[in-house]
């Protein structure tokens, strides 16, 4: 049987390269029993027994004794210890007592009596460079087959593969727990990437950082550059009353590792810590500091803590810096989309108008939805009153790509738009002196489709600069409206036409943006023609303000979400 004994976790290509090597022993040699005892390399003490026994008394001898015994030995002389039988050595007196002590009287001496008159080869295992990694222990309980001297030889051969086997298992080992760690870096950076909201992203920084490290608590703080204070914006396993109190003990840590940019490690039990103490009742027991910086920005502090002092060390401190950059990369992202869409709705509410003017004789219904993880977008739309105040000007258009550019530009369309219409009531007149004001601000290759109309008691006059038709709904049919010309922005004198559309008692208007015909499922596009039939079937049941969230949500459900800003905007004469 393979029987393994250890004290610690046995690395796995090590664990198979000794079992292995047991076996080929045992083709080799006369033996009841066959073991490696591995070393620690810091301490040289026996660590791991792995090995076959031929029984269980003989597994007790060799793996559960205390005090001085045949490895001790082997190591202490540095060369083969034989013993033609164990009772004959002048050490074996302590070894029955470590026996004794370890197994108690009645299962010590049953292992002591399998024992004694055994012959046995205790051999030190050393790699090319001098480095004892563990004893090579052979024992025979058969009179007729007793080592002796002539078997030396053989096992300080096995003794030298042994070496260079272990060598190699350690080497694999390593390169596998490299692997692994870089596996689980990689994992968590793509966690910390996820995800664009700041919050979230520091909360998701802290746990991967007690993942990572194996930590019990962590916390990440920002210090503020121009007062010194400390603010936590994360915590895993840590109370308030708590992280205040790291804080307060280590403030000056906390600080020093902002200040320089180095991480820390901090044990309570290094000597000339004055934070030993204070640190120790609070439970900590190791704790790491790592900067989170990218260049020259500082965005906190990593900290990780655990109740043992010997648990987080150097290289622990070496996985949590390298977590540390990617989250630097992740915070500046999640910071720098914040940003973006703070200015980006701040260009929202100062150029982009939210619920419609009450216009008597009209309903009237608007919808304005950003694309998913967008503040705002590139549609244009709005509607203000014109002429005396009788009439108003309604606008429905589209700029082009996506994010805070894209907004400024269609708040700049909506602005200029809007400041001509107070010269003129022709919509085809304002888009065209529109279209010449943006062609020196417009960047490459950017363009703005627009429709806009003017709206009076019964008509509504209209000019379509390249943007989807709007359509009218009669008697439960609806037609889509005439294009006249080409998107803005495209030809410096290009001319454009307007139409004069009647509107009876009953009619709507339905003008959006291509976010609702554009959304896709298994790579087929909702739809003119599919949106042309929902908004037939649905303007017969729904005022305007339901019927733009009706398509809204009906063109999403079909696409499974939306991809593209929408603007829906519905007007229905009542008298």
């Amino acid at each position: 049987m393979i029987s393994s004994e250890t004290t610690s976790q046995t690395a796995p290509w090590r664990d198979r390269t000794l079992c292995r090597l047991v076996d080929d022993v045992r083709s080799l040699l006369p033996a009841s029993a066959v073991c490696f005892a591995t070393l620690a390399e810091a301490t040289r003490e026996v660590t791991d027994v792995t090995g076959w026994f031929g029984s269980d008394e003989l597994r007790d001898a060799l793996c559960a004794g205390e005090g001085p015994g045949p490895v001790e030995a082997a190591l202490e002389r540095g060369r083969p210890l034989l013993l033609p039988r164990v009772d004959a050595w002048q050490a074996a007196p302590l070894l029955l007592k470590g026996l004794g002590a370890a197994l108690g009287a009645t299962r010590g001496r049953r292992a002591w009596n399998a024992y004694r008159s055994c012959s046995m080869i205790a051999c030190p295992i050393r790699s090319d460079l001098d480095r004892t990694l563990g004893v090579l222990v052979i024992v025979s309980d058969e009179p007729g087959e007793r080592l002796s001297s002539a078997h030396l030889r053989t096992i300080e051969v096995v003794a030298s593969l042994a070496a260079l086997a272990l060598d190699r298992a350690d080497l694999l080992e390593a390169e596998a727990g490299r692997a692994r760690e870089e596996a689980r870096l990689n994992r968590a950076a793509e966690t910390l990437s996820a995800s664009l909201e700041p919050d979230e992203v520091y909360e998701r920084v802290a746990q991967q950082a007690a993942a990572v490290t194996g930590a019990t608590r962590a916390l990440l703080t920002r210090v503020n550059s121009r007062t010194g204070e400390l603010r936590t914006e994360a915590r895993v396993d840590f109370s308030d009353g708590l992280a205040d109190r790291l804080a307060s003990i280590g403030s000056g840590s906390f600080r020093e590792v902002a200040r320089t940019r180095r991480p820390l490690l901090q044990r309570t039990g290094e000597a000339g810590d004055t934070d030993a103490a204070p640190l120790a009742e609070a439970g900590i027991g190791s704790l790491l500091h790592a900067p989170i910086e990218l260049g020259p920005r500082l965005y906190g502090v990593l900290t990780v803590t655990h109740p043992d002092p010997d648990f987080l060390g150097e290289h622990s401190l070496e996985l949590l810096s390298k977590l540390a950059r990617a989250a630097a990369a992740a915070i500046a992202n999640a910071i720098d989309f914040e940003r973006e869409r703070r200015i980006a709705r701040a260009l929202t509410l100062g150029f982009v108008p939210g619920p419609l003017p009450e216009l008597p004789g009209y309903e009237t219904g608007l919808l304005y939805s950003p694309a998913a993880n967008e503040p705002t977008g590139g549609d244009v739309y709005g509607a203000w009153p014109v002429g005396d105040g009788s009439q108003m000007a309604v606008l429905v258009g589209d700029v082009a790509g996506k994010g805070v550019e894209t907004a400024a530009l269609s708040s700049m369309v909506r602005f200029f738009v809007e400041a001509r219409s107070w010269d003129s009531l022709s919509p085809a007149a304002v888009l065209e002196q529109t279209n010449r004001m943006l062609l020196g601000r417009l960047p490459r290759d950017t363009f703005v489709t627009a429709f806009l109309g003017v709206l009076s008691h019964d008509s509504l006059v209209y000019s379509n600069a390249g943007h989807l038709p709007p359509l009218r709904v009669r008697a439960g049919r609806a037609e889509p409206l005439e294009l006249h010309g080409l998107p803005l922005g495209v030809d410096e004198v290009h001319q454009y036409a307007e139409s004069e559309l009647a509107l009876a008692t009953g009619d709507l208007v339905f003008a959006y943006t291509d976010g609702m015909v554009e959304a896709r499922r298994d790579g087929e596009v909702y739809g003119q023609k599919r949106l042309t039939a929902s908004v037939e079937r649905l303007a017969a049941t729904q005022p305007p303000a339901e019927l733009v969230a009706a398509m809204h949500g009906d063109v999403a459900a079909w696409g499974d979400g939306l991809a593209d800003d929408v603007v829906a905007l519905a007007l229905r004469r009542q008298t």
